[in-house]
């Protein structure tokens, strides 16, 4: 009995709405959805923390089910998490076709993210703050990085936001109905921000093509203005990236120069200024980059190896 209730609960395929881009005729497309609860023992008493996680490239095999065990994770944590298929996907083949770019399931993303608000909003006490976070894994993270960048258009096309003063009461509303608070970034596939050089990957060059729409509809929300303080989008939402460094689609360095630009505010406009300058480190980088890949290698070769050596008897002990 005290197992179970240090387990979290799970609704299984709970259908939270998509945004309308006439695919459907008949119907409310709507995608399925598993939510996971913390036990009663671990629900925080302050905010209410809420998790939407975005799964990889549904015509690469990409899945809810593969991230179940981060909503497991975050759940006993403390944290509600929604972990949803996108287009296309699991249940939702018989329904939707999975997109290529993402561009349709990024919109679908803000109308989750209003559906969750809506629902974790019910039966919360005036002084708990209901907070919305959105954790993408590569193609997942591509969608949450537009969406974010959807958002911080919507916002401004609406003439919501007052860049010179502080905070609103409009703004707060708006931000309590659609607003995403936290945004984490696993193997964001960025690709290489300057594609024409000599040491971008043709994965690189590939990812680049078909997200990096993305990347600049994040970068845009960042971006500095000597009149204002920045955009409502930068003010409230946090940004965290995960990076492994053998990931096939976007060199760790890539994202830290992505990072860079980001706190700076800087305009994709001045990328060209920043060319010759990357030009001169590369050498250095990919001979650090090489350097420890190869002891890493060496580490694997050993670690499989293990206990394994030549004999030059073997051939002369055969009959």
């Amino acid at each position: 009995m005290a197992s179970s209730s240090a387990r979290p609960t799970v609704e299984r395929n709970v259908r939270l709405p998509a945004c309308e881009n006439g695919e459907s005729d008949t119907f409310a497309l709507r995608l399925e959805c598993d939510v996971y609860r913390p036990p009663e023992a671990m629900r925080r008493v302050k905010n209410k923390d809420v998790f939407l996680l975005l799964h990889a490239h549904g015509k690469l095999g990409g899945s809810r089910f593969m991230l179940n065990a981060y909503a497991i994770l975050l759940a006993m944590r403390g944290f509600v998490t929604y972990n949803v298929s996108f287009r296309g996907c699991d249940g939702n083949e018989k329904t939707s076709r999975a997109s290529v770019f993402g561009e349709v399931d990024a919109r679908d993303v803000l109308e989750m993210v209003k559906e969750i608000r809506t629902r974790e909003s019910v039966d919360v006490e005036d002084d708990v703050e209901v907070k919305m976070h959105v954790f993408g894994y590569s193609f997942g993270a591509a969608v949450g990085a537009n969406a974010v960048g959807l958002l911080h258009e919507k916002l401004l096309s609406q003439n919501i936001i007052d860049f010179c003063k502080g905070e609103s009461e409009e703004e707060r509303r708006v931000w309590s109905r659609c607003g995403i608070d936290g945004l984490i970034l696993v193997a964001f596939p960025l690709g290489s921000l300057n594609p024409f050089a000599a040491t971008s990957s043709l994965m690189g060059v590939v990812s680049r093509f078909l997200f990096g729409k993305h990347a600049g509809r994040l970068r845009k929300c960042f971006v500095k203005d000597k009149r204002n303080r920045g955009s409502l989008v930068a003010r409230k939402t946090r940004l965290l990236f995960v990076h492994g460094q053998r990931d096939e689609f976007t060199r760790v360095k890539e994202v830290r120069k992505f990072c860079e630009k980001l706190a700076k505010g800087q305009p994709e406009e001045e990328d060209v200024n920043d060319d010759d300058e990357d030009e001169e480190n590369n050498d250095e980088e990919e001979r650090n980059e090489n350097e420890f890949n190869e002891k890493q290698n060496n580490n694997i070769l050993s670690d499989f190896f293990f206990g394994v050596e030549d004999d030059d008897d073997s051939d002369d002990d055969d009959v």
